[in-house]
């Protein structure tokens, strides 16, 4: 059962590399995908558990010392594995999102391991979003400054401006701390929209007046105050437009600026920021449990982030494939007024199912199609 899984991973692996892997890159990606199979079988991110995917007849321990020593590997990381890996899927995720003609990123940064955070950038999909790129420092939550998320996103840009599809629409997402004038800066010279929260006491300016969020009150007819093209803060940065929106899913209204220019695209918009709370939910507290890592160096933790991160895309495209199959309802009960198992959670019983039954599949690297076999 655990060779079956380790061999369809590795061939996926392998076919993103036409030429063919030798040497020390073959061995690395060999260990690669014992690593994935690991976490996938056993679902949590221990190295106990990690390594257990290894194939190799080897002792308990040297599985666990093989998979630490991966994770430490210098010549391991993310422009290595698992950029050439997005790059490739990248199309694919975006032409089966259900987001219609705009592709929707989100910024925002986790808790992980051992005193460490991680400021992840993911491409929303089907309620979820998949991991784009990310990078690992010691600190808590909000230590990153806005050079960091700057340099984050230009490296975004960088590795997938040939992957977007010129005929849609970027809208990048993010909470209180990514209102930068850089960041906003940014995403008008990439010709992208963006949404982010601002504090309620960021100073703006209307024709001239300035105001604050704190300050304002919204009637009981409307859920929302739009103001268009106003000054951000006291550096005065222009053509910001503001909203002031009220949803119920939150206790106080929330202030929003964007380049967007109607207040229903902003609201849209935002709404789906959250699919990356559920990444991270999905990554730690309710499956692989990344967040009680012990391993205490930034590399080490972001390359198992990494392992995740695959895991995750290919549980992702599993799900995506038998989404309309007839075998779902055999897996977990059906109802036509709400969804009942989120398409992560259907795959993780999807993969236990195919193993289990020993029932053939694969992981449908090339394509997705509703009415696959």
């Amino acid at each position: 059962m655990k060779k079956r899984l380790y061999r369809k991973i590795l061939q996926k692996l392998l076919s993103l590399y036409p030429k063919g892997l030798k040497g020390h890159a073959l061995k690395r990606t060999k260990k690669l995908a014992g690593l994935i199979c690991g976490m996938l079988r056993k679902k949590k991110s221990t190295m106990a558990a990690v390594g257990s995917g290894l194939p190799q007849p080897i002792t308990a321990h040297s599985k666990e010392k093989a998979c630490k020593n991966f994770l430490d590997n210098a010549w391991n990381d993310y422009q290595t594995h698992y950029l050439p890996y997005i790059t490739h899927l990248l199309p694919l995720f975006i032409e089966n999102a259900t987001t219609g003609q705009t592709i929707y990123f989100v910024i925002d940064g986790s808790q992980m391991g051992n005193h460490h955070v991680a400021l992840m950038v993911s491409l929303v999909y089907k309620n979820r979003s998949i991991p784009i790129c990310w990078v690992v420092r010691k600190g808590a939550k909000g230590h990153f400054t806005n050079e960091m998320h700057l340099e984050l996103m230009e490296q975004v840009y960088d590795h997938f401006k040939l992957q977007l599809p010129k005929n849609q629409s970027v809208v990048l997402l993010g909470d209180g701390e990514f209102d930068s004038i850089d960041l906003q800066s940014f995403c008008r010279k990439v010709g992208w929209d963006y949404v982010f929260r601002t504090a309620c006491n960021t100073l703006l300016y209307e024709q001239g007046e300035s105001f604050q969020a704190k300050d304002l009150a919204l009637s009981p007819q409307t859920n929302h105050l739009f103001i268009p093209d106003v000054a951000f803060t006291k550096a005065q940065f222009k053509n910001v437009n503001f909203l002031y929106w009220h949803d119920p899913k939150y206790d106080e209204p929330i202030p929003l600026v964007s380049n967007l220019p109607e207040a229903l695209d902003i609201i849209v918009a935002y709404d789906k920021r959250y699919a990356i709370e559920c990444l991270f939910k999905d990554l730690k507290s309710t499956s692989f449990n990344i967040h009680k890592t012990r391993l205490n160096s930034a590399a080490a933790i972001s390359n198992l982030i990494m392992v995740a991160a695959f895991a995750f895309t290919l549980l992702i495209k599993l799900a995506t494939k038998y989404e309309y199959h007839e075998i779902r309802k055999y897996l977990h009960r059906l109802r036509p007024d709400r969804i009942v198992c989120s398409i992560f959670f259907y795959a993780l019983q999807l993969i236990d199912h195919f193993l289990e039954e020993d029932i053939e599949f694969d992981f449908c690297f090339s394509k997705f199609s509703k009415n696959s076999p």
